[in-house]
């Protein structure tokens, strides 16, 4: 199956469960999303310099998810799981040409590892490295997309 065709559905069923509801494009929710992105951002570096490599991919992943919500409420939607968030991002922007699908995978990767770090304490100074530095990356692309 098509990756997109997939991706397409999954968002559709995000709608039809209502963990993905229609919203009015509020641009104060979206420059409170970037905020909170940047403040995780922030966090998750001090964490990291302080070698709490837990803590850093919890904030890590948190910067992300911020900045993506972001992505999600300036086209007028917004989600109510982690899950339908991806799939929103994956429809509306990496389906679209408005983001590369290294985004997807650096935020799938974040999900999964702050799952690890969260719930089974399984997690590397390495993993947390590379969460903190795409969280970055993808506030950055996000900034850019949202002008």
């Amino acid at each position: 199956v098509d990756r997109g065709v997939e991706m397409k559905y999954q968002f559709e069923q995000c709608l039809k469960r209502g963990k993905i509801v229609r919203i009015s494009i509020d641009e104060e929710l979206i420059r409170k999303e970037l905020r909170g992105a940047e403040e995780d951002l922030n966090s998750a570096k001090h964490s990291l310099a302080e070698r709490d490599m837990k803590w850093a991919i919890i904030q890590g992943y948190y910067a992300q998810f911020h900045s993506i919500r972001a992505l999600v409420f300036a086209k007028g939607y917004r989600e109510k799981s982690h899950a339908c968030l991806r799939y929103a991002l994956e429809a509306l922007y990496i389906d679209e040409k408005h983001l590369p699908s290294s985004i997807l995978d650096d935020f799938t990767f974040a999900m999964h590892t702050r799952e690890g770090a969260d719930y089974g304490c399984v997690y590397s100074e390495h993993d947390a490295e590379d969460v903190v530095k795409s969280a970055g990356d993808i506030l950055d692309r996000v900034k850019a997309v949202l002008g």
